[in-house]
């Protein structure tokens, strides 16, 4: 099986014009007190028979466990950050989400609605998602500028970032990723793993089993016990460090 097989690609629009705002912005900001609204919001999904979990994020952090509960418990918080309070909650007003079930599937994203008359927010907008789900439950994340972190996973889980620190711990099965921009740790993996990272700084830590993966530019890192996983990794213009060793 290809690595394409099985990493599916998105195309993501430009990130140049978003990370410039988004340097100065936060700039403009640093020496003031900012005002932070919240919306938060719980749901819970309690069918047996979902079988996959779905979450599309932009600017936000992830965080997903697994519990022994046969259903799948969403936390979702919306926050804006301004110095002007008013400014904030007029902001998270135009944040929405989505977080239903469809078939055997439950669908999660979030975004923001401008109007064409309506002007760009003004606020630092974020959105944090926490999943509690079980670990036998099959899960496909994609995000930008943010952090995901997953644990326990035993099943086939798929991961797209760009700009992301990605974490995952204790993960179990088929696990494919493709990251850009950012840092991949992954820890005590058992399974198949395949993965394609651009620019990033890839760490492999205590893996078992079999892991292919292609990496350009970034670093990688392979701490592990050789005889306990089969190794095929190709590199282009990448660090390879503490004596990792991949195809040039």
């Amino acid at each position: 099986m290809k690595i394409s097989d099985f990493v599916t690609k998105r195309r993501y629009p430009p990130p140049q014009k978003l990370t410039l705002w988004l340097l100065l912005f936060s700039q403009t900001l640093v020496a003031q007190t900012l005002q932070v609204v919240t919306k938060s919001i719980e749901k819970t999904f309690a069918d047996p028979k979902i079988s996959k979990v779905q979450l599309w994020g932009e600017r936000s952090d992830i965080d997903i466990n697994t519990w022994q509960r046969q259903e799948i418990k969403v936390v979702i918080e919306l926050t804006a950050k301004h110095p002007d309070r008013s400014t904030a909650e007029k902001d998270l007003e135009v944040m929405h989400y989505t977080a239903n079930q469809s078939g055997k599937e439950v669908l999660i994203h979030n975004y923001v609605v401008v109007t064409k008359n309506q002007p760009k927010p003004l606020s630092n907008l974020k959105a944090r998602f926490v999943v509690y789900m079980p670990p036998h439950c099959n899960i496909e994340i994609q995000n930008t500028f943010g952090k995901t972190t997953l644990k326990g996973l035993q099943a086939q889980t798929q991961l797209q970032t760009e700009f992301c620190t990605v974490e995952l711990t204790e993960i179990r099965g088929r696990l494919g990723i493709r990251t850009q921009f950012g840092s991949l740790k992954v820890n005590d993996f058992q399974g198949t793993l395949q993965f394609v990272s651009e620019r990033t700084d890839v760490l492999l830590d205590q893996i078992k089993g079999e892991c292919k993966g292609k990496t350009q530019f970034g670093s990688l890192d392979i701490q592990t016990d050789k005889s306990q996983v089969k190794l095929s990794i190709e590199t282009k213009e990448t660090e390879l460090r503490n004596g990792a060793v991949a195809k040039q």
